[in-house]
């Protein structure tokens, strides 16, 4: 894995490590201490652009919620309209969820959860601190979560309640751990580094919130860092204290001044990266925007080798370009000289469209006894009712010993009986017309067009004296 940078922001003080995985061990690099003025400068002068932010936040929501055993799909939404319902302060907020087990609620099985949400307001904060400079936040974890982790991994997954114990510049953080997972977090301010009796009391002050309030009794206290180096109390705390065991897969390089108990947090976050997204409190805007931009960029990668490798078969192919080009140009001069003869052609084909119809009506005529035995058929229609038709247009095909006859037309009467009468009439005198038999007609009572279609068949015995 490559370098990493974790940004641990304790009240006034901004703690910085960087840290490289060598093998299955942790290499620390630097570790850094400044103060909010020396962050901007750090930040204007360091030339990486990603960075892992760990925070004790002076203010977070969090809850053990007893939900429904919805589905997965739905859950993450049922638990943020709970949040909206039990803090109403809480408008615009990141969270994350952590289903701690089912049990039986007043005859309802539930699955506890715990919630953990932090303002947008303040997350928005930091994150722009770091874009002002053109850096980019990849996580922003909060550190008990970050700690838990190495909790896990130095005594194990446990169902024994655990208090840890931590400190940073922004005072005392303590979390309830049960079965790998922090149940209840709670910040303290202290006025001195390491444990006290002031400490102590506030330590047994939450062993007795738990026992009552969560039915969890801490069996150990689990002291992180300087509250296990520095230890001058007097008061015993109400479950036995013990300190986390040394990381061992961790090394240094070079000296330092400062210890590493001093940068606890962003050691963890760095060392248990892959088990911390569930974790991360990035604004869901930062996250779709960093998504889009990451795919923008790999698309753009792609056109450009896509680009370098068609120059690259321009080039290669360039002659037969050239060659093929020089082609067209011939082929484009042979056109051009072409063209009177085009024009004439055209002109001539123009002018012989005009008699197209009438050669055409006189071959199909001539074409067939039957079409010609069809239209004296038609025509010899005669009844009163015919001057109210207009026969617009006939068209015969023939088809074997028969004609298929189409006809088009108005019937122009002054009133619509008139027209139906007439209409019936047309098509009473068809149907009485030997040879003829009607296939459909119909009729447009607003337009008064009709169209019918008949099928004339030479009758045996009254074939045309020739």
């Amino acid at each position: 894995m490559a370098r990493q940078i974790a940004v641990s922001f304790e009240n006034e003080t901004v703690k910085i490590v960087y840290a490289s995985f060598k093998g299955r061990n942790l290499l620390i690099g630097k570790t850094l201490t400044l103060t909010n003025d020396e962050f901007e400068d750090f930040l204007k002068k360091e030339k990486s652009r990603d960075f892992i932010v760990v925070c004790d936040f002076k203010i977070f929501y969090q809850d053990i919620m007893l939900l429904p055993p919805v589905n997965e799909k739905y859950f993450k939404n049922i638990v943020e309209a709970e949040a909206k319902k039990r803090f109403s302060e809480l408008k615009d907020f990141t969270f994350f969820h952590s289903i701690l087990g089912e049990r039986m609620h007043e005859g309802r099985r539930v699955k506890e959860t715990f919630f953990f949400a932090v303002a947008n307001d303040d997350l928005n904060r930091l994150v722009e601190r770091f874009g002002r400079h053109g850096k980019r936040i990849r996580h922003i974890f909060p550190a008990p979560f970050a700690l838990s982790k190495s909790v896990n991994s130095s005594y194990g997954i446990t169902s024994e309640p655990l208090l840890c114990v931590a400190e940073s510049d922004a005072g005392k953080t303590m979390f309830l751990m049960k079965d790998g997972m922090p149940h209840f977090i709670r910040t303290m301010q202290s006025p001195e580094k390491g444990i006290h009796d002031v400490d102590v009391q506030g330590i047994n002050m939450t062993i007795n919130y738990c026992r009552q309030t969560l039915r969890l009794s801490p069996s150990q206290v689990i002291l992180i860092g300087t509250p296990c180096t520095i230890y001058d109390a007097v008061m015993e705390p109400a479950a036995p204290a013990i300190c986390m065991r040394s990381m061992s897969d961790i090394t240094t390089s070079g000296k330092r001044e400062e210890p590493l108990d001093e940068f606890l947090a962003p050691i963890s976050a760095i060392r248990h990266l892959k088990e911390l997204p569930a974790f991360n409190l990035l604004p869901k805007d930062y996250r779709d925007f960093y998504l889009h931009k990451t795919v923008i960029s790999y698309l753009l990668f792609t056109l450009l080798i896509i680009l370098t490798a068609g120059a690259f078969y321009l080039k290669a192919k360039s002659s037969e370009i050239f060659a093929s080009k020089k082609k067209a140009e011939a082929v484009r001069s042979e056109i051009k000289g072409m063209e009177p003869i085009i024009t004439a052609y055209e002109n001539k084909k123009k002018e012989m469209e005009r008699f197209m119809p009438l050669i055409n009506f006189i071959n199909a005529v001539n074409a067939s006894p039957d079409m010609q035995k069809a239209l004296i058929a038609v025509s010899s229609l005669n009844y009163p009712g015919m001057r109210s038709i207009n026969i617009r247009s006939i068209n015969i095909i023939p088809e074997g010993n028969a004609s298929r006859i189409g006809i088009k037309g108005s019937a122009p009467a002054k009133d619509l009986l008139e027209m139906q009468q007439a209409y019936q009439n047309l098509v009473v005198s068809f149907k009485n017309t030997k040879g003829i038999q009607m296939l459909s007609d119909r009729i447009d009572i607003n337009s008064k067009e009709f169209q019918m279609e008949l099928k004339y068949t030479e009758q045996s015995g009254t074939g045309a004296q020739r």
